[in-house]
């Protein structure tokens, strides 16, 4: 309240100013005389008085955005549609039109949400913008301002309309190649282990077939003896459980880090695969569960996830007794002696897949080749993603 009040007497002052100005002007040609300040006078009332009208006649507007797509991946393009409606027919010579932007954009320049339209007698404006490279995150849109005056300067409005809009932008999602990489690639090319191409249930019998079930389960030597389609049962097998352990302590592939996670969690969902995740160094886990619900809360969690400098290493829940049987995706930026030591002392290490990311300026240190090589040997599968080779596979 304060600053609204602030800017009515700064307006009343303006309009105070414009009417001294304007008796000024007129007691000049009545005590000068003469063609010159008759003109001067005669051509300054025009705008004077419009200044004042425009002082007087309040602004009432009333505001519509519109997001082309309400749900984005980073990277994407926002776009949005902003309608402005007003009641009375008052022309104006211009107005500006500035969706506020949230600190989350991280913006550099704003002049992508702000634009100037000179409406006149128009009731309706409209304005569209869009923002290139949008980042992952949860942004609110909070309100639509609005900034308009005289044609000098003399008098000058600005009204905010609340519009508050919440705006998801998910992870970006990479094609990651699920294949085989039984030793470290340098590269970067080979990428995922193919422990999510392997089935995820064990084949118990037949029954007949019904209706839904996949061509693919149709048993043709049991359908050729009896005659009609048989189609095999299967038992769950609950040891291809898969938990991705992300870890968010590296500041210099945090982006990266949460993209691939959420891949992996992505790529498993839609195998049928029972998934969970587990950040290092949070308290905030999920269990292994299985549905489009259940990959939702994931991906919701690291929509919003932020890099924290405070957050501790922690490798502890790595080595838990709870996650034994179930299959491992670590994501991590740095190999250290405590995840060495946590990965390792798994007795299930064939299990285990290390997903190191790295910049494409990085190389693995001495110790992290070590490392790797105890990881070779002891049956832990480890490959290296370089950042600028992984964004060339964005799923769009």
């Amino acid at each position: 309240m304060k600053s609204r009040d602030r800017f009515a007497v700064s307006l009343w002052l303006r309009v105070m100013m414009l009417l001294i100005l304007t008796a000024a002007a007129f007691c000049y040609a009545m005590f000068q005389g003469g063609f010159v300040s008759w003109f001067l006078f005669y051509a300054f009332f025009p705008y004077a008085l419009y200044a004042l009208l425009f002082a007087l006649v309040p602004l009432r507007v009333t505001a519509k955005r519109t997001l082309q797509h309400t749900r984005l991946k980073a990277g994407d393009v926002l776009s949005v549609d902003l309608e402005i409606k007003r009641t009375n027919p008052f022309p104006y010579v211009y107005v500006i039109i500035e969706d506020d932007p949230p600190d989350t954009f991280h913006l550099q320049e704003q002049m992508e949400m702000k634009q100037m339209l000179f409406p006149w007698f128009r009731k309706t404006w409209r304005f569209s913008y869009h923002l290139n490279d949008i980042v992952r995150g949860e942004h609110h849109l909070i309100a639509v301002r609005i900034k308009t005056g005289d044609m000098f300067g003399f008098v000058e409005k600005e009204v905010i309309i609340p519009l508050e809009k919440k705006l998801l932008v998910y992870p970006k999602v990479l094609d990651l190649p699920v294949e085989s990489a039984e030793s470290v690639n340098e590269n970067g090319g080979k990428a995922v282990h193919s422990w999510l191409n392997e089935p995820t249930n064990v084949t118990t019998g037949v029954r007949e077939y019904q209706q839904g079930d996949r061509f693919a389960w149709v048993d043709w030597k049991t359908t050729a003896r009896r005659g009609q389609l048989m189609t095999k049962e299967f038992e769950q097998n609950q040891s291809k459980d898969l938990l991705v352990f992300a870890d968010f302590t590296d500041e210099a592939v945090f982006e990266t880090v949460v993209s691939i996670a959420a891949s992996v969690l992505q790529t498993a969902v839609k195998k049928g695969v029972p998934t969970g995740l587990v950040p290092l160094g949070d308290q905030h886990s999920f269990r292994v569960d299985q549905g489009e619900l259940h990959l939702q809360d994931m991906l919701y969690y690291l929509t919003r996830v932020q890099y924290q400098p405070s957050r501790a290493q922690d490798y502890k829940p790595l080595a838990s007794s709870e996650y034994q049987h179930t299959g491992k995706y670590v994501v991590t930026g740095q190999l250290q002696e405590e995840l060495a030591a946590s990965l390792l002392g798994n007795p299930n290490r064939k299990n285990i897949t290390v997903l190191l990311v790295k910049r494409a300026v990085d190389r693995l240190t001495t110790k992290e080749k070590q490392l790797v090589d105890r990881f070779k040997a002891s049956g832990i599968r480890t490959t290296i993603l370089f950042e600028d080779r992984l964004h060339e596979r964005t799923v769009r």
